[in-house]
């Protein structure tokens, strides 16, 4: 019956085996899976020959990356998109990086970021992990875009300036307002749709062009300034209303982003499109169409029709005084 024996230790650790991929398998980054997902040779910075200067590992099932690709100096892109993976420390310094792609991977945590030497890094996306916060990122000193759309992220509290970061994509997440951004200077687009954000507070993005907030809980405009060159700002499916004719939070379109041209703002508790054309008349195209001559007859009638709300309404906030007076 010896014979039989070894048969049944294989079978019961196939089992095993089975039963380890089921609560996911540890799959690190194997020399054999790194050399084949390497490629792009160029001539090393620095002289001293040839490198390989990408590794794309996408799609392995990879859930750690050992601690071969530090190794490989001369890596300018490394894309590790669709793995299972939660730490990424092995690709942080990596001195000629240029662009680190790790979208729809399992990372909770960019702790080690702070102490990263990625000192050429332009490009990092995140995109579909499991992030709550986004660290300090001045250890990135060239960073120009960044992406962490479809996470956790609750807060921007110590994320603080980047001076280089010109599109940042936060998307998709569950924060209530922009505090703790910090100052952006030279940021150009921002999209933060999807949120839960009801304050602009915490904008400070003084060349920014494109500021994308769609699909969140903004009923005031507040802070708006903190984006005083905006040529393009979207702030569809929000609770932004005309049910005061002074049109308090649409004049901030008009006082505080004079270059504004394009605007959407359908989707919102009143259809603002004539409103807004009276509060910005230099508006030229407003939820996707031109503003037309149509438009702006239009918004001349209904800045007449507010007029005369607003005196009805002091009229009878008046009327309500003198009645209150009255009866003391």
């Amino acid at each position: 019956s010896s014979w039989l024996e070894p048969r049944r230790i294989s079978l019961r650790l196939s089992r095993g085996d089975r039963a380890t991929m089921a609560e996911g398998d540890f799959v690190p980054l194997t020399h054999e899976i790194l050399s084949q997902s390497l490629s792009q040779i160029e001539r090393a910075v620095g002289g001293g020959g040839f490198a390989f200067t990408r590794l794309d590992c996408s799609n392995k099932e990879l859930t750690d990356l050992g601690n071969k690709v530090e190794d490989y100096l001369q890596l300018r892109h490394v894309i590790l998109s669709h793995n299972k993976l939660n730490k990424i420390d092995a690709v942080t310094r990596l001195p000629h990086l240029l662009s680190l792609q790790l979208d729809n991977n399992e990372v909770n945590s960019l702790e080690c970021l702070q102490q990263a030497a990625l000192p050429w890094c332009q490009r990092i996306d995140l995109t579909t992990n499991k992030l709550n916060a986004v660290p300090p990122l001045a250890a990135l000193g060239r960073l120009r875009f960044a992406c962490f759309a479809s996470n956790e992220i609750t807060s921007l509290e110590g994320f603080g300036d980047h001076p280089t970061l010109e599109e940042l994509m936060l998307q998709e997440n569950q924060l209530t307002s922009l505090k703790g951004l910090g100052c952006l200077k030279s940021l150009r687009r921002l999209v933060a749709s999807s949120n839960q954000i009801a304050s602009l507070e915490g904008l400070d993005a003084p060349v920014l062009t494109k500021l994308e907030i769609s699909k969140n809980q903004l009923a005031v405009l507040e802070h708006i300034a903190g984006a005083p060159k905006c040529e393009e700002l979207d702030v569809g499916e929000n609770q932004l209303s005309a049910e005061d004719p002074n049109l308090p939070e649409l004049r901030r379109l008009g006082s505080d982003l004079p270059a504004l041209k394009s605007l959407t703002v359908a989707g919102n508790a009143s259809d603002l499109r004539i409103e807004a054309i009276v509060v910005a008349p230099r508006l030229q195209m407003i939820d996707g169409e031109p503003v037309s001559a149509e438009d702006r007859e239009a918004a001349v009638a209904k800045e007449e029709e507010l007029r005369e709300a607003v005196k009805a309404k002091e009229e009878e906030a008046r009327a309500a005084a003198e009645a209150a007076a009255a009866a003391a």
